[in-house]
């Protein structure tokens, strides 16, 4: 229970900055969506794409950093210190590959190949370059960021998004004021700015974690050998996710050019900045699950994880439902001239986002034991068949939004891999995780889908009117439906003791205990 708590009030310190961030996120798209244009904003989603890869880049590498720091942690500090070294070198040379990888396919993408406007090809390079050349300081910080992490120093964590995303915004409103063209001074300060936040983690780290320590003779080679044998399954496995990523704006670009692009864009962000929510329970109970099967307590492990994808799901329902019903208005007002097919991408995307989450939380329990090479072979198969689905869907002449019939079905691919390999390496009951899961949540999330949708602007005429009334409608609707026929006894006491906690703290009195 201690470990449940733990990891509520983690996420709840994380929780408590996001609504700060995600407002600053979505009113700096509107301005640089404005300040760019749909074509040039189209032509940054296509090709400044990048950077969306790499935060999930750097995300997944950092997991599999993490996974050695905290499966260490509490133990020897010497090994602690050639865990980190020998992270950092290997993310060295890691950085140094996804340089000449990235910019040998910079020869062929401008080309002919891309469907970008001819007088906006160089620009579209120097927003290439920019990009690339953040690549590798972007690398050679994750082992930075997973020490963090790997310390539960939420804190930090939410002091750095603050500090980005008040920077996004002053990069968004430069943009209306600077004489120069913008979309090149839109790449080059976000490439600034991305090396400027990673430079400041890593002397952040350098100061507060005597593990951080640089040392050569540290190094330990066969950690490295095991750390290289698992970061590069992780590693096939993210570039399939990668490749699924960038490689469908590039056929929509093909097939409808960057108009297209920018109604895509615009979907990415509001899959991006939605995320953030569920990604912090992430965040902070992935130590824990490692942690606990490094100390042999697999069965804990289990249990957090199944709690983990419960308690995702609902915060990304909580957030998604009211946005797909009112998805049309709350773009006209985010982005006041929307482009074409944003909307029904933003209520797909979305849609994709949930089904994820059915099982993601199974991700760090499979990546603990460290059985992951199958694993992660199979998920790179399930990312990579969106392709030739998404293909034969566009050369059939069907509209932009059937590029999500291959995302759906890889993604319900992917979501059985993790429930079968969980099974298999961990000992979970298949038949016990999927009756308190996915069988739970589809069912339910279908019929308070099916509620919101009837009643959606009947009850209240006005739009804005209308997203208040289905907002708290389907928050009473999930949290009720969630705490009656979803969570179990163990994890409704969790959520309770964590709000009496916030009583405690708020009103500075004792609660009686349940």
């Amino acid at each position: 229970m201690q470990n449940s708590n733990r990891i509520i009030l983690n996420t709840g310190i994380l929780y408590s900055k996001m609504f700060v961030t995600i407002a600053i996120a979505l009113f700096s798209t509107r301005l640089i969506l404005g300040a760019l244009g749909s074509n040039d904003f189209g032509i940054f989603a296509l090709v400044g794409g990048v950077i969306g890869a790499l935060s999930f880049l750097n995300k997944a590498m950092g997991s599999a950093t993490q996974r050695f720091l905290s499966f260490h942690r509490g133990k020897d500090p010497a090994k602690q210190q050639s865990v980190f070294n020998t992270a950092l070198f290997l993310h060295v040379l890691i950085g140094i590959v996804f340089i000449i990888i990235l910019e040998a396919a910079g020869l062929f993408l401008f080309d002919g190949f891309l469907n970008i406007p001819a007088d906006r090809i160089p620009v579209a390079k120097f927003v290439f370059h920019c990009m690339v050349a953040s690549t590798f300081f972007s690398v050679i910080a994750v082992p930075y960021d997973a020490i963090m992490n790997a310390h539960e120093n939420m804190a930090i964590f939410a002091l750095f998004s603050v500090i980005e995303s008040v920077l996004k915004l002053g990069i968004a409103i430069f943009l209306y004021h600077t004489p120069a063209d913008r979309l090149a001074t839109y790449g080059l300060c976000m490439a600034v700015m991305t090396l400027s936040c990673r430079t400041i983690k890593r002397i952040y780290s350098r100061i507060h974690y005597k593990e951080s320590k640089l040392c050569f003779k540290s190094i330990d080679w066969k950690l490295m050998k095991d750390m290289g044998a698992y970061s590069g399954w992780v590693t096939i496995e993210i570039a399939s996710h990668i490749a699924k990523g960038e490689g469908i704006p590039i056929l929509l670009n093909l097939f409808f050019g960057t108009i297209v692009n920018a109604a895509y864009g615009v979907s990415g962000q509001v899959r991006q900045n939605i995320s953030f929510f569920s990604e912090m329970i992430f965040k902070s109970s992935n130590p824990q699950v490692v942690r606990n099967i490094g100390d042999g307590n697999i069965g804990k492990s289990i249990l957090l994880s199944t709690a983990v994808c419960k308690f995702s799901f609902l915060l990304m329902a909580l957030l998604s439902f009211p946005l797909i019903v009112n998805a049309s208005y709350i773009l006209s007002v985010w982005l006041k001239n929307v482009p074409e097919n944003a909307v029904i991408f933003c209520q797909l995307v979305l849609s994709t986002q949930l089904i994820i989450m059915l099982a993601r939380g199974l991700n760090f329990l499979i990546d603990g034991i460290g059985k992951i090479r199958v694993y992660r072979l199979v998920l790179s198969v399930a990312n990579l068949l969106v392709f030739p689905i998404v293909y034969v869907c566009l050369k059939l002449g069907m509209q932009p939004a059937s590029v999500f019939i291959g995302i759906i079905i890889s993604d319900i691919l992917v979501v059985v891999s993790r429930i079968y390999f969980a099974s298999k390496y961990s000992g979970m009951s298949t038949l016990s995780f999927c009756r308190d899961v996915p069988l739970k949540l589809i069912p339910l999330s279908a019929a308070i889908a099916f509620i919101l949708f009837g009643v959606s602007n009947s009850v209240v005429s006005s739009p804005l009117g209308n997203l208040i009334f289905t907002t708290a409608l389907s928050s009473v609707l999930l949290v009720s439906s969630f705490w009656v026929l979803v969570l179990n006894d163990l994890e409704r006491k969790a959520a309770w003791n964590f709000i009496k906690k916030i009583q405690q703290k708020l009103f500075h009195r004792s609660v009686n205990p349940v």
